[in-house]
């Protein structure tokens, strides 16, 4: 039990599939889905591409920066920009590493189960973890200009 922290990226695929496509996601769910039609293929690909344990100050810093203060356990829309902002973030503490300056720009957030507030070796692995996960997704996304306008980005807490 405890915080659990998913960043997923998700794309519709629409009745463009070529039905190679749609017979691949199809073998992929290993024989477990409801009755396709085959008049119309189409899918939504989900892909875990983020994920964080008992990181209380970056999901405090998703719910101030997304959730309207709100943290519910619901799914969020993240913006390409978000993420710019939060590695920025990361990567400035991580430099400095002052307990003062990080309570002031990435705080944490206490919970149940939401693991240790202190601002000590924990907290700055969990900044560099953050950074080492979302950097790799941010150059993806930098690379095609296409990519933002096919994948949507969301954000989701489990406590």
């Amino acid at each position: 039990m405890g915080l659990d922290m998913y960043l997923t990226a998700e794309r519709y695929l629409g009745n463009y599939m070529n039905p190679n496509e749609r017979d691949l996601i199809i073998e992929a769910l290993e024989g477990d889905h409801p009755p396709v039609r085959d008049t119309n293929p189409s899918a939504t690909v989900q892909i875990d591409i983020a994920y964080w344990r008992k990181a209380n100050a970056i999901d405090e810093w998703f719910v101030q920066n997304g959730q309207g203060g709100e943290d519910n356990c619901q799914k969020y829309f993240v913006s390409i920009a978000h993420l710019r902002s939060l590695v920025a973030t990361c990567e400035g503490l991580l430099v400095k590493q002052d307990a003062e300056l990080a309570e002031a720009e990435l705080p944490t957030a206490s919970g149940f189960f939401f693991g240790d507030t202190e601002y000590n070796e924990w907290y700055w692995q969990d900044l560099e973890d953050t950074v080492n996960q979302l950097r790799p997704v941010l150059d993806w996304f930098d690379a095609d200009e296409k990519r933002r306008m096919q994948w949507d980005l969301h954000y989701r807490s489990s406590w």
